[in-house]
């Protein structure tokens, strides 16, 4: 992908590559006009986690090209004219960016940092709200660790929460520095108070979720089986019937009104 923001001897502006941070995946707006790409940062390998807003909807892809240009004819510091698209913005994301989801004017990036512990470098998970109406992130929240740049799980369900899932996450500042703690995987926020109500107890990695909504309750695979838990108040509900034979790695709600219902990847 390339961004008209140089100019050649002539004066006239060519496609320079944008340029990421170890991007890892991409989310986009509900009505697929915009991408935005996540640059995974620290976790990955790099330097600094960020969110880059760009335009899909007008860009040209000639057929059998690999790669278009943005349709502007000014630099990237300004709009481009008649087609009122704005250069590729990038938001410095302070919690860490490898997975996200959209909901209207807000993005919620979920991510990890780095941090010194007894001698060595661990990675602490994080949340960062990302206010899409002036692209400015808040303050990181702390969630449930993971395995830095592993796949994780991110769901809205009843009662204004969030759910994320997370991987490895007793390789992570928590459990090296509380052991005992009993904090898990698997994270419960209130996108209401925009606090954290509950880090679930360990019980294996958290593959997986499904919001199974107008019921309260979300469905979670964790360590091999499938356990359901109530968001009202994130307690455990019985499951000796959804007990699974075998090893459970993800979860999904098939009579789901939406695909919202289910996890985003």
């Amino acid at each position: 992908m390339q961004s008209p923001d140089h100019t050649d001897s002539t004066g006239n502006y060519y496609g320079a590559p944008l340029t990421f941070d170890h991007p890892i995946k991409a989310v986009f707006s509900s009505d697929g006009s915009t991408a935005y790409v996540l640059s995974c940062g620290p976790e990955c390998g790099g330097s600094k986690a960020s969110i880059s807003i760009l335009p899909v909807a007008p860009l040209i892809f000639l057929q059998g090209q690999s790669s278009g240009l943005l349709p502007c004819n000014l630099p990237a510091v300004s709009s481009c004219p008649n087609t009122n698209v704005a250069p590729m913005v990038n938001i410095p994301i302070p919690g860490g960016a490898s997975n996200a989801l959209v909901d209207r004017s807000t993005m919620y990036v979920v991510g990890q940092q780095p941090q010194p512990i007894q001698g060595q470098t661990l990675f602490a998970g994080n949340l960062t709200l990302v206010n899409l109406a002036n692209n400015t992130a808040g303050s990181p929240v702390a969630i449930s660790d993971g395995q830095p740049g592993a796949t994780s799980r991110i769901i809205e369900a009843d009662d204004n929460t969030l759910w994320i899932a997370m991987t490895g996450c007793t390789s992570g500042v928590r459990y090296a520095t509380n052991p005992t703690s009993g904090y898990g995987c698997l994270t419960m926020y209130n996108t209401f108070t925009q606090k954290v109500v509950l880090l679930e107890p360990y019980i294996g990695n958290a593959t997986g979720i499904a919001a199974v909504t107008g019921l309260h309750k979300l469905y979670a695979a964790e360590g091999g089986q499938v356990y359901i838990y109530s968001t009202t108040d994130g307690a455990s509900i019985d499951n000796q019937y959804v007990t699974v034979t075998g090893t459970a790695y993800d979860v999904a709600y098939m009579d789901a009104i939406s695909d919202t219902n289910n996890t985003v990847y």
